[in-house]
């Protein structure tokens, strides 16, 4: 039991600092291409950090939950899509309805720009980090 909880946590943390590369490499590219709007930097910012904290709670809830019995597992997937989407949609309503300002610099889109990449790294890492191991084409499946 103990091997199993050191190497889900080895796996928690190696995924979490996979997504932090994953949001600097995105916010290096993004404001490398915002020039010198102080307005756009704001936007890029917010975007990251919301998209962020949201990749990262739902990063772990999901490590914490993952190998547990039905009901914790799927109250933790829940839980986790939960964190990811929740402030991103709360975010978005709030800039929406801005006149100007965040919403004219195009924070709603730098969200979706960083949304995107840090789901698809979570999808990858969720798939490798599956708690039997890799899949082996089911060559040791009870039917």
């Amino acid at each position: 039991m103990t091997e199993r909880r050191s190497a889900n946590t080895g796996t928690t943390f190696a995924g979490a600092a996979a997504l932090v590369a994953v949001l600097v490499a995105t916010l290096a590219v993004a404001l490398a291409s915002s020039g010198d709007d102080a307005t756009r930097r704001q936007a890029i910012y917010l975007a990251a950090a919301v998209a962020g904290a949201g990749a990262l709670s739902g990063w772990f809830v999901s490590c914490w939950t993952r190998g547990r019995a039905a009901g914790v597992a799927t109250a933790g997937v829940l839980s986790a899509t939960l964190l990811r989407l929740g402030p991103m949609l709360a975010t978005l309503a709030w800039i929406s309805s801005q006149e100007g300002g965040l919403r004219s610099a195009g924070a709603a889109g730098f969200l979706v720009a960083f949304y995107l990449p840090l789901l698809a790294t979570d999808i990858v890492l969720t798939l490798l980090a599956s708690p039997r191991g890799p899949r082996n084409g089911g060559a040791n499946g009870v039917n």
